[in-house]
């Protein structure tokens, strides 16, 4: 098993390989969404960014196409940012939601 650490939550929990890292958190009992995206977010879609997360550690595989496009206005400000619906774990990672 790998493991996630989320900084802002101060939490560390184990990923099975090949899932996201959205499937990882909620399994974990973990919120990566702020505010009212607790409820309202697209299910692991990918349509709604609301689970944007900056990787500061931890090898991913590159951007797909609707992180491309969902991020687009915000890949300039922050390159290292990804959607935690769209990255399979395949490393230990370090990440911080809520972005």
């Amino acid at each position: 098993m790998l493991e996630i650490e989320f900084v802002k939550q101060k939490r560390t929990i184990k990923a099975e390989e090949g899932e996201t890292v959205r499937e990882a958190a909620i399994r974990n009992k973990l919120s990566i969404y702020p505010h009212i995206f607790k409820i309202l977010n697209c299910r692991g879609r990918g349509l709604c960014h609301s689970c944007a997360m900056e990787v500061v550690s931890g090898n991913t595989a590159p951007r797909n196409d609707i992180e491309n496009q969902q991020l687009s206005g915000k890949l300039d400000k922050n390159p290292r940012l990804r959607l935690a619906c769209q990255v399979k774990v395949s490393d230990n990672m370090v990440v911080k939601t809520h972005i």
